[in-house]
């Protein structure tokens, strides 16, 4: 349903606009509101994964100061996953139709109807007035016409029952969606193998050391549409395109080494040396490429690798019955080939041509393409920062206070990454294409993170209060600062109890989360805090029985 006249003609070409301003100054009018469109929708998700997995252990006593734990195992895990997606999609939805056929919509839209424009069916009779959308984002964002879902569902049904009826009589164009129920559908399978070898190795009281080595391999194969649009994709008309099928295979080795000297009773140094891995979402993977009419191709990227990181650490722990455990470290965590979204343009139809042969019709030729894809990053990505912990329990204070815990944590995090881009230059009186970069922080990379638990313990009753503060959050790249993204700082406060009873193991618990219903929200630098996007989790609660055995 739209309302042709809703008082926000202000807004029209207007940029970075506060979306808090829109819906304070629309008018709501239900009857100058009318059905333009009904797309309806289905999809199916099939996942499943079969893992086996098989750990070995051994013990060995070189000599009188020396004693080592031996492991070493491996995994197995083959998953499978599908997505099927089917849509119809109508429009011109008017009167002329309801009135042809003797039925639900004949019926609630007479020709009777105090509407002025007697050519379209109005909102008016699918309002329902005794519900409520309550206030969504608090209240700051007003829904107005709530409407009745089981009307709207027969409506729906109606249309999709008469189709062929409806579209002799060019009363409505309701039609398959081809390109939107072919282009997002793929199917594949991965299949991870791993196996390591590692040891615990005690030097005396003093010095544990900690090697190992892991190898592992995932081998990916994704079968997905590459197709191009028309003028008529989007409205009936066919999708020409063709199921491609590619498989790839990322095998590699992670060693690793901790090292925990203990000089004194109440104080130890740790330092580790490992590697990681974070694989390619497999939505970004699978061979998908769909070429617009606009000169805009979005691309998935099969070649990515994995992202990978060294990480470094290092750190000092005191401990005794009086402060407790304090910890303080530092880590390095050296990036290379970040995976992240990425917009450039190409005018080399030899490459475009490669993945969009003859046989699809309109092949690309000439002009400037628009690429939407996902890169690996080929600059090195520095990522470093600083910890601070204090666990501790007043067990020393007179009673009650003896039953207070106390946890803190503080990480600052520096962090500097260099972005590949593609910037657009006029030379005389023709553009050009030039690669360059840009640095700012790591993406999804706040500077400061603050978790802070206070609680009581006695006896079997158990609670913690527990808050959350986290620095903004660098969410969004773009060559030029202003359209950068972040979110706002948050600070989110939960609730965990826990009462032990005294039958058969019973325990009883509550936990309530985000007791100040804290919201994300995203911003554009440009815009001095104008949200860009704005999500909302509210407050929830759960209540249980656990039972120990």
């Amino acid at each position: 349903f739209q309302q042709a006249s809703a008082g926000i003609g202000q807004f029209l070409n207007k940029t970075n606009l506060n979306p808090l301003d829109i819906p304070r100054a629309a008018i709501p009018n239900p009857s100058g509101t009318y059905i333009t469109a009904l797309t309806s929708n289905s999809s199916f998700s099939r996942e499943r994964a079969i893992t086996g997995s098989l750990d070995l252990e051994t013990h060995l006593s070189i000599s009188d100061d020396i004693a080592a734990i031996l492991k070493f195992g491996g995994k197995y895990r083959h998953q499978t996953r599908s997505y099927i997606y089917d849509q119809y999609t109508g429009q011109g939805l008017g009167l002329g139709s309801a009135r042809f056929v003797d039925s639900l919509i004949a019926s609630q839209f007479a020709s009777t109807l105090p509407y002025v424009n007697t050519t379209s069916i109005p909102i008016g009779p699918f309002i329902d007035g005794g519900f409520d959308y309550g206030k969504f984002l608090n209240g700051d964002y007003p829904m107005g016409f709530p409407l009745n879902y089981a009307m709207l569902s027969a409506a729906s049904d109606f249309v999709k029952s008469r189709i062929g009826i409806l579209a002799a009589r060019n009363d409505i164009a309701y039609f398959h969606d081809s390109f939107n129920s072919t282009s997002f559908n793929y199917s594949g399978s991965e299949d991870l193998s791993a196996f390591y070898l590692m040891a615990t190795i005690n030097i005396g009281p003093e010095i544990t050391v900690i090697p190992g080595v892991r190898y592992q391999n995932l081998n990916t194969e994704y079968t997905a549409p590459r197709g191009q649009q028309n003028t008529a994709s989007g409205s009936g008309g066919p999708y020409y395109h063709y199921d491609t099928t590619l498989a790839v295979s990322h095998p590699y080795w992670l060693p690793d080494v901790i090292v925990r000297y203990k000089p004194l009773p109440w104080f130890d140094i740790r330092l580790s040396y490992s590697n990681t891995l974070a694989y390619p979402d497999y939505n970004a993977i699978t061979p998908r490429i769909d070429a617009g009419t606009g000169g805009v191709i979005s691309w998935n990227n099969f070649e990515l690798v994995p992202s990978r990181s060294t990480n470094y650490d290092a750190y000092l722990s005191f401990y005794d019955n009086s402060i407790g455990l304090f910890t303080a470290g530092a880590f390095l965590k050296r990036i290379t080939d970040l995976i992240y979204p990425w917009s450039f343009y190409t005018s080399d139809t030899t490459l475009l041509k490669k993945y969009f042969p003859p046989n699809l019709g309109a092949t690309p030729t000439s002009g400037n393409y628009n690429i939407l894809t996902y890169v690996n990053d080929s600059y090195r990505i520095d990522d470093w920062g600083i910890e601070l912990d204090w666990q501790t329990h007043f067990w020393y204070l007179p009673h009650p206070l003896d039953g207070l815990v106390l946890n803190v944590n503080y990480t600052h995090v520096f962090s500097k990454a260099q972005y590949p881009f593609t910037d657009t230059r006029r030379i005389g009186r023709t553009f050009v294409y030039v690669d360059t970069s840009y640095t700012d922080r790591l993406l999804f990379q706040p500077n400061n993170i603050v978790n802070l638990s206070l609680g009581y313990d006695f006896e079997g009753f158990s609670a913690r209060v527990s808050m959350l503060y986290q620095d903004e959050v660098f969410t969004g790249t773009n060559f030029w600062e202003q359209l950068r993204t972040s979110t706002s700082a948050r600070t989110r406060w939960d609730l965990s109890v826990k009462q032990v009873l005294p039958w058969f193991g019973l325990q009883v618990f509550g936990d309530v989360n985000n007791l100040n219903s804290a919201d994300d929200i995203s911003v554009i630098h440009a815009t001095s805090g104008v949200p860009q996007s704005q999500q909302s989790y509210g407050l929830t609660a759960s209540l249980g029985l656990r039972c120990n055995f």
